[in-house]
């Protein structure tokens, strides 16, 4: 298995052990179309070459800064490196969800096989950001494992898995806490009980989840998909309801995930709700979802304006939305 055929990946090793670190550049250069641009074996020597080089991927031994204050302070640096953190297989999963919500892409443990370690930079590259199989792994996991008692969820866990979908589709940008934000401040103006649970709060966080599942070159496609590829995106809803369920969300959180995408004429999916059927969080989330899609640049057409995003919001009132929560939506934002 080869790297890229592009231009060959820049990668910055931080490694406590310098021999260990030695064995890896070994490895990345013999995978093919990879430089190790830098090989560190301290936190300070990481970011005065991330400062330097700003190197595609950095490679950072968890163990270098347990608080996670490297991988902070090298993204806040160099924006645009991608960081993989490397950790023991006995270590806490918790040190990789603080990583990956402190600026981390990817994890990958200390161990991986030489395919492994390949995959990881190849989809870790600035040209193609992912968060791989084997961090999605570790943060399920660990997700589920810290979630399984209803009365210890850490919302940073469940944002840092949202985070995850997030870094995975290159169009989302901050579409999480802007769907969010303005899919509570419609409910509040509906049923403000159900604005204020925090379940809800859960289901507008985690809507997408589901699309870990979905291939990155569906995930990602700049044209349109075929019926195939439509076929694995539509799954996504069902999926994401399975991997919340068994740490006991309630169907206040759950209702969003698997109907989000239902349409207020019943040509919606996963289920063909239709109405009232649909739980009137779900719908008002799909409109503020919707909105925010037109108002934002996607790879395939730029973002609409505020006006023609509203307009095409009130043609579509009745049939795709509820006339009510659209009616919200225009004079939250008209």
């Amino acid at each position: 298995m080869t790297l890229s055929e592009n231009a060959a990946i820049r990668v910055l090793i931080a490694e406590r052990h310098r021999t260990f670190g030695e064995s890896l550049a070994t490895i990345i250069r013999a995978g093919g179309n990879a430089d190790v641009t830098a090989q560190v074996t301290s936190a300070a020597e990481a970011l005065e070459s991330g400062r330097k080089s700003a190197p595609d991927v950095a490679l950072i031994d968890l163990a270098l800064s347990p608080d996670c204050s490297l991988v902070s302070a090298l993204h806040n640096l160099s924006p645009e490196t991608r960081i993989v953190v490397m950790s023991e297989r006995a270590a806490p999963a918790t040190g990789v969800i603080e990583a990956l919500a402190s600026g981390a892409v990817g994890a990958i443990y200390r161990d991986a096989s030489m395919e492994e370690l390949t995959r990881i930079l190849t989809s870790s590259s600035r040209h193609n950001p992912a968060v791989p199989g084997e961090a999605t792994a570790i943060l399920l996991e660990s997700y589920l494992t810290s979630l399984a008692d209803r009365r210890q969820r850490d919302l940073a866990t469940i944002e840092a898995l949202a985070s995850a979908v997030e870094v995975r589709d290159k169009g989302t940008g901050k579409h999480l806490r802007r769907v969010t934000s303005l899919a509570t401040r419609c409910l509040e103006k509906i049923d403000s009980d159900l604005a204020s649970n925090e379940e809800v709060q859960f289901g507008f966080t985690l809507h997408d989840v589901g699309k870990i599942g979905v291939p990155d070159a569906i995930l990602n496609k700049a044209g349109a998909l075929n019926e195939r590829e439509w076929e694995s995106m539509r799954q996504h809803p069902e999926l994401g309801v399975k991997i919340v369920e068994p740490i006991g969300f309630s169907p206040a959180a759950t209702d969003i995930i698997m109907s989000h995408h239902e349409r207020f004429d019943g040509g919606g999916y996963p289920r063909g709700l239709k109405y009232e059927e649909i739980p009137i969080t779900a719908r008002a989330f799909a409109v503020v979802d919707a909105f925010d899609a037109m108002t934002s640049d996607r790879p395939y057409r730029a973002a609409l304006t505020t006006e023609r995003a509203l307009e095409a919001i009130q043609d579509n009132t009745g049939t795709q939305f509820d006339p009510e929560v659209a009616n919200v939506l225009i004079d939250l934002t008209d």
